[in-house]
Parts: C-alpha cells; structure tokens; sequence
C-alpha cells in the first residue's frame, strides 16, 4: 500500500457561497486559520469589492485576490444562458487570456510585482495617501500570540482591515494595545490563563508587567472622562468606582473596571426620562418664546439639584413640609417640567434633616481648624408648646476680617431652667463644636440663671486654663438689655404722664366706628399725616418712644374727638402733652444707644463705651433739669446705671483700647472724668487687664512679651548729685521695646473720618502688629448685645405656630439653624451630593 501523500500547504475552505478559494501560507510552519476568521475575510472580501468604484478597478471583489488564489477558484453555479455567454466570451478570448501574465502569490520579505495596468497597483498607489488604522494583535494569557500574514493583496485599506494579524489560541474577544507583534513562526504556546472579555477598554488600563493585577489599585479615583458621566453618577466604594446611577430614571448600572460602559450607553439610547426631557429642551429651543437660547443649551436636568432647591425653598422661606403635596405646587411645578417627580412630607422632611446634619458636620470642622478665638451669645424663649428652648449664637471674624455669626444651637432645655441645666446644654455645645478651648466671652442678659451657669461655666474653663485674665473678661452684660432695665425704671415713675396716650391710642383702635370717625376729624382740620397712632407693649420701651412719636401730630385731633365723643375720657391735657414730649427727647437717647449697640454686621464691643458715656451724659444733664418728672425719672435711672457701670466698664474699657483713634489715652481721660480722685485704682486695674492678656496671646503665639519697664543696670545703679537724671534717661532708652507699648504710642488715627472701617485697618496692620491684631480680632468678635440670638426667636414663632405644633424639637433645631446658614451665606448652595445619603455619621447633640 502506497505511503499516503503529504498534507498539501493550500488548504481548501467553502464559504458560505459556495465560492472557494486557496490561501498560500508562508513557511513550512503554516498554521490552518480557523474558519471562523476566513468566513470574515471572505464577508469582508465581499463587502469591499461592492464598494471599489470602477475607475480602481472595482468591478468585482476578484481583483483583490491574487492570481494565484484565481487558478484554483471554482466557478459558481450559472444558469443556462449565463454559461452560454461565458463559453462563447472564452472562444472569443482565448489568445487573450494565454498572453495575460500570472502574477505569482507574495512571500514574506519579497516584494510585490503587479502589472502597469493592473487596477490592483494603481488602488494601492492610492491607498498610500490615505492609509488606514492597523489592529494590534492581543496577548493570550501571558503568552506571545501567533500572527500569521495572508498571501492577500493588502494595498487597499479593506484589505488592510481584513488581512490584520489573527491571535491564533483560544477564542476571545479582549485586546491588549500593548502586546508585541511577534514573528509567525515562532512556536506556538498555550495560554497559561485567558483574558475575560471586556466591552469597553477606554475606561480601563491594562497592566502589562503585572498581567495577574490587571486591576491594580489607585491611590486616587480615575477621572471619568466620556461624555456618558454626563448622564450618570458615579457610586464609589473604597475609593474605586463601582456602580453608576441613572440622573433620569436612577437606575442603578455595574460600573467597574471589568464592566465597560456599553451597557450604560445602551440604556441612554432607550431611557424615556431622559428622551422626553431631550424632547422637552429641543422643543422650547424651537419655540418663539424661548429667547434664553444660551441658557437651554447648557442646561442639564439633575434630579438632585432639584431636590436642593426644594429643600432651600421649604427652608430659607418657612414653609410646612406638606407644601409639596398641595395640588397648586404640584400642578405649577409639572407645568415647568413635565417629569417632575412628586415628593411626599416625609422625604422632603428627611432630606431637609440630612442637609442639616451635613452642614453642621462642615461648620464643626470649620471650628475644629479655626486658629482664633470665638464668642458667643445665649438667651431662652417659651414657645406655643410651652416649651423652653435656649438660642446659642457663635460670633467671629473671619480671614478676610469680615464680622460672622451662626446659629448653632436652638435646642429644648429641660426643666427647671436653672443654672446648672443651663450649664450642661452650653458646655455640650462647646464641646461638641470643638470651641471649649476657643472662646474669648459669653454675652447674656441678666437673669439670675444666666449668671449661675456662667460662674459653674467659668469656674470649669479657668481650672483647665482655657481663659485669658483668669475668664475677668468672659461674663458680658447685653448692652440692650442693661439700657432697657435703666429705662424702665424710670418708665415706672412717668407712668401716669403716658398711660392716657396709651389709653387714648386703645380707644380709637378698639372698633370700626372710632377709627372712621377718628379719620373724619383729621379730614376735617387737616392734618397730613401718612402713619397713624401706634399702640405700644408696655414690657417693650422702645415701642412705648414709637408710640409718643406717632401721637404727637394728632393732640388736636384728640381733644377734637374728646368734645364729639362722650364716652372718650382719656384725652392728654396740654400739660402731658409736655411731659410726654420732654419724655420722649429724653429716651431719643437711649433709643440711639441701643440701635448702634444691636448691630450684627459690623463690631459692636468698640462703641459700646461711647454709648454708655452719651447715656451717662444725658442722665447727669437731666438730673438738674426744672421739669420734676423727668428729674424723678432720671434719679432712679442714675442708681441703675451706676450698679450696671461698675461691672462692665472693665470688658468696655478693653475694647476701645484696641480701637486706633483712642487707645489707652482715651480711657484714661474718661475713666478721670467719671471717678475723680479715684481713677487710678480703676486705670489700673484697666492697665494689668490689657497687659494680661497680651501676654496671653504671645505665649499662645509662642513669643515673649519684652517688658517696657525693664531697666539698665548700670544706670540704676547710679548715686549722688545725678541719680535721676541718670533715671531719667533710662526711662527713655527703654520705653516702647515691646509691641503693645509700640502700638499704644503711636500716633492716633483721625476721629473725624466718618469713613473710618476699624476691621480694614487692621487687615492692613497685621504685620506690623501681630499679636495685638489677633487680640484685636477677638475682641472686636464679641457683641455687645444679645439682639443676634433674639433674633432667631421671632423665626422660631413663624416656624412654631398654631397649626404646626407636632414638630419635634430636633427638627425645629434643623429648620432654624440651616436657615440662618443660608440667610448668612448669601448664596443657594450647599452640598448637593450627599443629600441622597441614606444615613448620616453625625453624632447627636442628645438633646431632644
């Protein structure tokens, strides 16, 4: 039996059309291509010989195999008349054909020789110009993959795509740009591991040292640069990108490196939200009333910034959390956007909660990373519930030196609000904010709980030496509230002289009748007036001045209505009227005091004094006055005011010290005005005061304070006839050798400049003063009054009404401190990303 031949080299595939064709494989190591990747070339084949204009010789896909593959092609099954056409073409052409050369299959490293006309020669002197992207062969495992080279023509860049170099190994689909393009004979070898499939390597990078580890770990998150990010968020976990989310249906996608993006793609071609809402921006960009073109294009529908501004709006403007179930807010907000998702109670409350929460978190770390020092304001309220909730405000100046407050407390206090009750809730709010060890004072009014905590609160503080002047300065009276204790005092002896205006402005308010007949008697003796009477709250002196003031233009218009009415008895006599006049001018300057003292942006520590002085002032000047009342009047406040003068003037006397028009020379010359031959006892005490604290500050600061007292030992040590002109002289050389001594010695700012802004002054004053600029600053943090935190009071009668009783004590909290965030700010933003949190890492303050 004969040896069976020898496998030929030509293997013999049939396609899918029944056409077949030969490839000669370089070298004797030819390696059979899997049908699979013929059946591509060949579908490929087809395609590009469709698309080769004619000029190129594209009249079939049979000028792009080479003559050699020609010689074996079997022809295809052909109908009768077909064939007949054929035989008779090759009769007709056989000299033709046998003078046409036959251009022999290419091997590797020779060079192709085609005809001059041969279209093939002239596509690919074309295709240089234009050449096509090559593929890069992928690594199989960490093995080398096997390339082989086809005999076909590869001028064209069809044929470049078609005939690129073929792993040769396990079926897979991954590609490695990285992977060396080897040689085609070398030996084959099987894959230690195969490579899972990806469907999207743009998002990926590959480790070619570390092929095990081909998702190494990063220190920092990869930058998500496709436009599909556009449309989706990113969920991270540990740092590495793990899931995606849907901004329009919030569907949730894989997003790891193994998981590509395709699948992302995909549902963005199909998303309805995100389809309609396209529908909807394409349609008002269309429109003839659309004008905001500019604004269309760069708008993008974000669920989550939404929810935001529906949080700021229920918030910033005090509105019940069911706002957003009301059938109009619903209706107005689908007119504006037809995929507005309804929102219940409950979620707008958690997500308004969970903002809170985030933001309080940022505030805490703000304080924690604050350098300086922090002053506070504290007072309590009663609400509807008849319940006690205690205000704490935090004062401080920030690095632009610009005057801040928050709200950081507003919680309910159990009872009895007692003076160590008081006292646990404050010191769990400086703890929890990170400030125990950052407060300069503590303004408050003068209750006496107030005055209970704050010695428990001192006497804590002072043990840990967190105090500056052994906390003399800490405890700071309300400047409104010491000013309104004075004139009511003295409101109590002029009683009578306003209780018939008070009574008068009552009886024409109390019915419809009295008011028209009221307004006809001012039409009848002309009197123009746009504001009319205004009834006061007695426990409120302010607006007992704002009622005297609005009654003045109408005395004729009283006694008017005293002659037509008879069942009105309380008409002012002209003599009254005086008093009540004389007693008006007289408060004009209590009213002036306590407006500039209530200020809260701008510092109010440093025109406290001035205040109190001009006060001060009236009072001595009115003692001698020939109008009895207010003399009696002005006895009474006198004692008030001197109780109130002796325990404040040392935290005022600090203050204007650090104000360059008056310094330490200013204080002096009152201080000789107000206490006589027993002001040095009080200027001293005033001058170790502000020397404690500097050196406070510089040991804070880590610099030593250089005594201005110190002096020269060769010089002191002189006797006789020139011992002090030699003291004398020392004196001199060693004066000012310290800085606060430099900066109470230098010239005096102009008191004239209207202008003057005491905070620019020293922003710009820094460097040469440091340590008295940081003293300057927390001084000039602390208010002088407490108007800050009553404030919050009236925002929490809006928010605690009536109709809106149940709200818990943690959520009126919420409501009102991320209100005064907002309002403080100036801006609408905050952190829009961590709304969607489920659950929040903030410790509870653990007061309900």
């Amino acid at each position: 039996m004969a040896p069976p031949c020898p496998p030929d080299p030509r293997r013999h595939y049939r396609f899918k059309n029944g056409a077949e064709s030969y490839l000669k494989m370089d070298g004797i190591a030819s390696v059979m291509l899997p049908m699979q990747v013929l059946i591509t070339e060949f579908s490929l084949m087809e395609l590009a010989s469709q698309s080769v204009p004619e000029e190129v010789g594209g009249s079939g896909g049979a000028h792009l195999i080479s003559s050699s593959a020609k010689k074996h092609k079997k022809p295809p099954a052909m109908g009768n008349q077909k064939r007949h056409l054929v035989a008779k073409r090759a009769e007709t052409s056989q000299k033709k054909q046998s003078a046409k050369k036959r251009v022999n299959s290419p091997t590797m490293g020779n060079q192709q020789k085609y005809p001059t006309s041969s279209p093939l020669k002239r596509h690919a002197e074309i295709s240089k110009q234009r050449p096509a992207k090559r593929f890069k062969s992928p690594m199989v495992g960490n093995k080398s993959p096997l390339v082989i080279r086809s005999p076909l023509v590869t001028g064209s860049p069809m044929m470049r795509l078609v005939v690129s170099p073929v792993v040769m190994g396990p079926r897979s689909t991954s590609r490695s740009p990285t992977s060396p393009v080897l040689a085609p004979h070398a030996p084959e070898r099987s894959p230690s591991r195969s490579t899972s499939p990806s469907p999207n390597l743009d998002d990926q990078t590959i480790s070619v040292d570390n092929p095990d580890n081909s998702t190494s770990s990063r220190s920092k998150p990869r930058k998500l640069r496709f436009e599909i990010w556009n449309d989706m968020d990113p969920i991270y976990n540990g740092g590495k990108l793990m899931q995606a989310r849907c901004k329009h249906c919030n569907e949730v996608f894989a997003a790891a490196r193994n998981s590509g993006t395709s699948h992302m793609r995909r549902h963005l071609v199909v998303c309805e939200p995100r389809l309609k809402m396209h529908d909807m921006v394409e349609q008002l960009k269309s429109s003839e009333l659309s004008t905001e073109t500019t604004v269309l294009t760069n708008w993008k529908f974000d669920r989550t910034i939404t929810r935001c501004e529906l949080v700021r709006l229920i918030v910033l403007h005090e509105l019940p959390f069911s706002f957003v179930e009301y059938d109009g807010f619903r209706s107005y907000s689908l007119s504006l956007n037809p995929l507005a998702e309804k929102v219940s109670r409950v979620t707008i409350k958690e997500n308004c909660m969970e903002v809170y929460k985030n933001q309080r978190a940022s505030l805490r770390d703000m304080f924690k990373d604050y350098n300086y020092r922090v002053s506070l304001t504290a007072d309590l309220w009663t609400s509807n519930q008849n319940s006690g909730y205690m205000v704490v405000t935090c004062h401080y100046i920030d690095d632009e030196w610009r005057v801040q407050k928050k709200i950081i407390r507003f919680c309910v206090v159990n009872t009895p609000h007692d003076g160590f009750n008081l006292y646990s809730v404050m010191l769990q709010t400086l703890r929890y904010y990170n400030i125990e060890d950052k407060l300069y004072s503590i303004t408050l009014d003068n209750a006496s709980a107030n005055k209970s905590m704050m010695d428990l609160l001192q006497l804590n503080l002072v043990k840990k030496s967190l105090l500056h002047c052994k906390g003399d300065l800490f405890h700071v009276r309300c400047a409104a509230h010491v000013l309104n204790l004075i004139v009511q005092d003295g409101l109590q002896v002029i009683e009578l002289v306003i209780d018939n205006i008070r009574e008068s402005v009552k009886y024409i308010k109390s019915s419809q009748s009295r008011k028209e007949k009221f307004e006809e008697i001012i039409v009848e003796m002309g009197i123009y007036c746009r504001s009319r009477p205004s009834l006061d709250v007695p426990t409120r002196w302010n607006s007992t001045c704002d009622m005297l003031e609005s009654a003045f233009p109408f005395q004729e218009a009283f006694h008017e209505l005293a002659e037509k009415d008879k069942d009105y008895l309380y008409c002012p006599t002209a003599e009254e009227w005086q008093r009540a006049c004389a007693v008006y001018k007289f408060l004009k300057v209590f009213e002036s005091a306590t407006r500039v003292v209530s200020g809260t942006r701008y510092p109010t520590s440093n025109l406290y004094f001035h205040e109190i002085w001009s006060v001060k002032v009236a009072l001595e000047s009115k003692e001698s006055s020939g109008n009895k009342t207010v003399a009696s009047m002005v006895h009474r406040m006198k004692n008030k005011f001197a109780k109130y003068w002796m325990i404040s003037y040392l935290s005022n006397c600090i203050p204007v010290i650090l104000d360059p028009r008056f310094k330490f020379r200013f204080v002096d010359f009152r201080l000789k005005q107000a206490f006589g031959d027993n002001a040095s006892v009080h200027i001293a005490k005033i001058d170790r005061a502000i020397r404690s604290l500097f050196n406070g500050y510089s040991s804070e600061t880590g610099e030593s304070l250089q005594s201005s007292t110190q002096g020269n030992g060769t010089a002191s040590s002189l006797k006789g006839h020139w011992a002090d002109w030699s003291t004398h002289v020392s004196a001199e050389s060693n004066q000012v050798t310290g800085e606060l001594d430099r900066y109470l010695h230098d010239d005096l700012f102009p008191c004239d400049d209207d202008s003057f802004d005491i905070l620019h002054w020293w922003k710009m004053h820094t460097t040469k003063y440091p340590i008295v600029a940081r003293m300057a600053r927390d001084v000039l943090a602390a208010p002088a009054s407490t108007v800050p935190s009553e404030s919050a009071f009236s925002t929490g009668g809006r928010i605690i009404y009536d109709h809106r009783t149940r709200l818990s004590g943690n959520t009126v909290e919420g409501l009102i401190c991320f209100q005064d965030w907002l309002r403080e700010s100036g801006s609408s933003y905050f952190d829009i990303i961590k709304i969607n949190s489920s659950s929040s890492s903030i410790e509870e303050l653990g007061v309900a």
